[in-house]
């Protein structure tokens, strides 16, 4: 199983530094069924945001891949959880089915409002024809042991993706 853990943390003196590091840590354990993902973020909207990157950490290397169009789509979901996996089931989608590989965020919003509704516009690029490395294929992004929590710094939550 590969882990990844993905957040951000403060910089030393944080009191001196306005900006945060964004760390990614790997560790690869024996078991290679599945990759598994810790993501923590100061907010709902960055720990979406930091998941789609933990994601696209797992399916690519982007070395030299610059963005190239953008796509803007909105969900709704009554938890948390099913919309994280919708969003990030909808990044697979559009890789293995349309070509077109998710590369950031150009904008993220979620508001609850009876039910907890994304909009996003994310920016990417289609495969045809780039020298593109994808890594692994994701088959799906599953619930299990997915439970976004509250922290004191903000939001955590670890998702399993199914290879």
């Amino acid at each position: 199983m590969l882990i990844l853990s993905v957040g951000i943390f403060p910089k030393p003196n944080a009191e001196k530094f306005a900006n945060f590091v964004f760390m990614i840590k790997f560790k690869i354990l024996e078991h290679t069924a599945d990759i598994a993902v810790e993501v923590v973020a100061p907010d709902l909207e960055k720990l979406f945001e930091y998941s789609a990157d933990a994601w696209l950490t797992a399916v690519a290397d982007t070395d030299n891949v610059y963005p190239d169009t953008t796509r803007t789509f909105s969900m709704s979901s009554s938890t948390l959880e099913v919309l994280l996996v919708d969003f990030l089931s909808e990044l697979n989608y559009l890789l293995n089915t349309k070509k077109w590989l998710y590369l950031s965020t150009q904008e993220l919003s979620i508001v609850k409002n009876g039910k907890y509704k994304l909009h996003a516009k994310i920016s990417g690029t289609k495969l045809n024809g780039k020298k593109v490395k994808l890594k692994a294929e994701i088959k799906a992004i599953t619930f299990h042991q997915m439970n976004i929590e509250q922290t004191g710094n903000g939001y955590k939550t670890k998702i399993i993706f199914d290879i």
